[in-house]
């Protein structure tokens, strides 16, 4: 089971690396938000989008910066996953 976990770890940092930085940086940041989905499953989906939309119009007015969607998209693609994890969890120990 370790070596399973190790190699999908180095198989997802891979996966990460062809991915630009701040992409993979939203993508983690919400999947670890939605890992709160223990306590609840709607608190996930509240914490990331709030998250998510909260940094973008803090983007969209500083100068220089802008919307991006491309960061929301890898903001939800982050919370599906982390949501994802959290249902198998919990549906394969019953809780």
């Amino acid at each position: 089971m370790k070596n399973f976990l190790i190699k999908t770890w180095k198989a997802f940092c891979r996966f990460l690396s062809f991915i630009p930085k701040d992409k993979a940086l939203h993508f983690v940041v919400n999947f670890a938000l939605a890992l709160s989905g223990f306590i609840s499953y709607w608190l996930p989906v509240g914490l990331c989008i709030g998250a998510s939309v909260g940094k973008e119009y803090g983007d969209s007015k500083a100068s220089g910066n802008k919307w991006s969607w491309g960061d929301i998209v890898a903001d939800m693609l982050g919370m599906g996953c982390g949501l994802c994890v959290v249902w198998g969890i919990r549906s394969l120990f019953g809780f």
